[in-house]
């Protein structure tokens, strides 16, 4: 390389310590903006679980009021009837006697 120059060394070695600083910075500036990814990417997920968690409180309060309204508007005699067909084809009485027995058995344990 030639020594002669028509540069000033001072500048070529003040451009030559901006480079190393830029080649020294960059890793941690790419962590930096890495964290900052990563931060900005969890907010978003947590941002729609609770939007999610919300639409379906709204859902759950709808299907209440309607089942409210169902109860408040359907004649008792045929609302005890449509229960009675229900738990007639079902094991939920026999269900419910076996888990009240073993619960009656661990009290007495106890």
């Amino acid at each position: 390389m030639p020594t002669d120059s028509y540069v000033n060394s001072q500048i070529t070695g003040s451009i030559a310590q901006t480079n190393m600083s830029v080649l020294g910075d960059a890793p941690a500036e790419a962590m930096a903006i890495l964290y900052q990814q990563m931060a900005h990417t969890i907010g978003l997920a947590l941002q729609n679980v609770i939007a999610q968690q919300q639409h379906s409180y709204s859902i759950h309060n709808a299907i209440t009021i309607a089942a409210s309204r169902q109860l408040l508007t359907t004649d008792p005699a045929a609302a005890a009837k449509a229960s009675q067909e229900l738990l007639a084809g079902s094991s939920i009485p026999e269900n419910l006697a076996a888990l009240q027995a073993v619960v009656s058995e661990l009290g007495k344990k106890q």
